[in-house]
């Protein structure tokens, strides 16, 4: 039997067997933009909803496949663990129901549906039923029912990310705490904001110029701990606690400021960098080019299944537009050129130069920028340190 790819919740995957389809399956991803995944809707329709007649008791998904490019699929649906109502209705190309998915036909057990097209002659695999569609165009829409909403009021701040009133921002910031412990070891935080009288400040006039205070104090503790980050070659190199469990609040925190909910070492490694080899800030301007090359011997140590990535960022961290929508690249890219010894080198510039392999490109901007560097699946060379990216070299 051919083997099967493990597909995620309501997820459709691509059944490993040759069917011929599968020469166009790249190209046809590359140009459709999500052939053959799932769209959820994360709310429940409201009076903005355009669709006529719609439910407001369920959430809908669904997925459009052409199965003659993308080939036989694996529909895998999850276990129905509280036994509400839910059903994925699979269409041909008119919409008529050619197969069922849901508690009344197939259970409340996690399921995979095999879902071929018109001409598929071969066997699915034994455990797995067979959904023949008609047409080689084929549609699967999800209804799922959701119970009554929990008031959410409480832990839903929509202007967070730009609020400036310092006092207001930590009150949020302290109800969290309280709801959710530092982990052991930072207990100390807690106790001394306690002790503190927080909650006062709002009906003592002198307390909120102190707090105004602290939270500048504060501040530049962050700055400070981000200025005296450990580098090398000019790359902030990654802390193996950071992600996990870790008492330094103040580490954490720093770096929280510019990478949020990173992974931590064992899934993958983060470094940053904004300086060439001589400590100047990687620019742009005047169209300069900057050069990042990886030896052969140097090349960022992964393990099977794991790959690296460099990303584009202006100075603020954020991505940078460009011409090709390029924004991030790795060796994998179609067109990349390795270099004689296997290395890689990537050209950091706001126009390609002649004679650069276009996918060996990553545009920058005319101005100052910033480089991340995401190791995934490191080997331990990257965690002991004993491996750091090379220093990105102006031409």
């Amino acid at each position: 039997m051919p083997a099967r790819r493990m597909a995620a919740s309501f997820t459709i995957a691509a059944l490993d067997n040759g069917y011929s389809g599968a020469d166009t399956r790249a190209a046809t991803l590359a140009s459709v933009r999500a052939l053959g995944s799932w769209m959820i809707l994360p709310d429940l329709t409201s009076p903005a909803t355009q669709t006529v007649l719609p439910s407001n008791d369920a959430l809908y998904g669904a997925a459009h496949v052409e199965l003659d490019r993308l080939g036989p699929l694996v529909v895998h649906v999850p276990a129905n663990l509280d036994d509400r109502y839910f059903s994925v209705a699979v269409m041909d190309a008119h919409f008529n129901n050619v197969a069922r998915i849901g508690p009344r036909w197939t259970g409340n057990g996690a399921t995979d549906h095999l879902l071929v097209p018109p001409d598929w002659r071969d066997q699915a695999p034994a455990d797995m039923p067979m959904i023949h569609s008609p047409t080689v165009s084929a549609c699967l829409y999800n209804r799922m029912l959701v119970g009554y909403a929990v008031d959410t009021a409480p832990f839903v701040h929509p202007g967070l990310n730009t609020l400036t009133d310092g006092p207001e921002y930590l009150r949020v910031g302290l109800d969290h705490l309280a709801r959710n412990p530092l982990v052991t070891g930072a207990g100390w935080l807690t106790a001394m904001i306690a002790s503190a009288g927080f909650g006062r400040a709002a009906a003592d006039p002198a307390l909120p110029a102190a707090v105004e205070d602290g939270i500048g104090e504060a501040t530049r503790m962050l700055d400070a701990t981000l200025t005296a980050w450990p580098r090398q070659d000019g790359w902030m190199l990654p802390d193996p606690r950071l992600g996990l469990p870790n008492p330094d609040v103040l580490k954490s925190a720093a770096f929280q400021q510019f990478q949020i909910g990173s992974n931590d070492i064992s899934e993958s490694a983060y470094y940053f960098t904004d300086t060439d080899t001589i400590g100047q800030p990687l620019d742009g301007s005047g169209g300069a080019v900057h050069l990042l090359r990886f030896p052969g011997d140097r090349l960022p140590p992964t393990e099977p299944g794991g790959y690296w990535s460099l990303t584009m960022y202006d100075e603020h961290s954020l991505l940078v537009a460009n011409p090709i929508g390029r924004y991030a690249t790795r060796p994998e890219r179609p067109g990349f050129v390795r270099d004689p010894d296997g290395g890689a080198t990537v050209t950091l510039s706001p126009a390609l130069p002649d004679g650069v392999p276009a996918a060996n490109w990553l545009p920058a901007p005319a101005r100052r920028f910033r480089l991340g560097l995401r190791v995934y699946y490191s080997r331990p060379t990257v965690a002991d340190g004993s491996w750091t990216p090379p220093a990105v070299l102006r031409q």
